[in-house]
């Protein structure tokens, strides 16, 4: 069982449309709407892998009711505590060259008596193989809230993952299992230069020292970095037309923990990340992968130890 933890989801809109064109009417070809967050399309990926999980995290308002349905129509069962507030909307305008405007909605500003509640509902169910903590926090919530629950769940046994930016340093204090940052992420956490293999894995020992057991990075199309005390893996991802990448890292992480929770060997968990994440660059908008597309994608991916 993998639990995530989305403080910050929301409801993403994707608009396709022929060609970017200011001060004037867009119509629109189609429009995608999806329950977003990093945490959610981790749980969502899982869903789709066959592996249980539960998505946690707030949701508030229309937005957060329609993410809970969003989310039960496809089978992620859900525990979210509920906030006054309405969850943000995102939109993504994507033409058909590929381009994309992505426009964040800010997220609302929750109250300290929900942010407890929210604490005590992630400790309610029975201890999952992974807690994922990902994303971005709402305004009103504590810096160190992923810190107290990495200490919680180290305290009860349970394996903390932690996926997130600015929130990451804080987290490490308390020792985690794994990250999963991209180059940019793991190059403002270290303070290194992270701009080809050798660098990121340079870096990844240095963030191991902070904190991290397993440190994975995401590289785009480069694939992926696997450091631990086991040794670094380097995995290569296929070439495929990407349509839109969003959402591939969470889908990377997906796949790595379903594997490790089904106790993979790190080249294993590896490859079916990279193939996670590089069959949801083949879909459209916020879309992820699909099964039979990460099973012949999973073949071509190549795993290289580089320790």
């Amino acid at each position: 069982m993998i639990h995530t933890v989305t403080v910050n989801p929301a409801l993403d809109l994707t608009y396709r449309i022929p060609a970017m064109q200011f001060d004037d009417t867009v119509r629109a070809s189609a429009v995608l709407r999806a329950a977003g967050g990093k945490g959610v399309n981790v749980s969502r990926v899982a869903t789709r892998l066959g592996h249980p999980t539960v998505a946690m995290g707030f949701a508030g308002g229309r937005a957060g009711d329609e993410i809970l349905d969003l989310l039960r129509g496809e089978g992620v069962r859900t525990w979210f505590a509920k906030h006054d507030a309405p969850t943000r909307t995102n939109a993504i305008i994507q033409d058909d060259t590929g381009r994309q405007l992505r426009v964040s909605g800010p997220g609302p500003e929750v109250q300290g008596g929900e942010v407890e509640r929210l604490f005590g509902s992630v400790f309610e169910l029975r201890a999952p193989a992974f807690l994922v903590l990902s994303g971005s926090l709402l305004p009103g919530v504590p810096s160190d809230l992923y810190a107290r629950m990495a200490e919680r769940s180290r305290a009860e046994g349970v394996p903390v993952v932690v996926d997130a930016d600015k929130e990451l340093a804080a987290a490490l204090d308390a020792g985690v299992a794994l990250i999963k940052p991209n180059a940019y992420e793991l190059a403002r956490l270290t303070g290194q230069e992270v701009s080809d293999l050798p660098s990121a894995a340079s870096a990844s020992k240095v963030a191991r020292g902070m904190g991290a057991d397993v440190v994975v990075t995401s590289l785009g199309a480069q694939g992926a970095l696997w450091v631990s005390e086991e040794g670094a893996w380097h995995a290569k991802a296929p070439d495929v037309t990407v349509d839109s990448a969003l959402g591939s890292g969470d889908s990377l992480l997906a796949g790595l923990l379903v594997a490790r929770a089904n106790s993979a060997t790190p080249e294993e968990a590896l490859a079916l990340g990279v193939a996670c994440g590089t069959a949801t660059a083949m879909t459209p908008g916020t879309d992820l992968c699909h099964r039979n597309d990460v099973d012949t994608l999973l073949p071509q991916v190549t795993v290289t130890r580089i320790d």
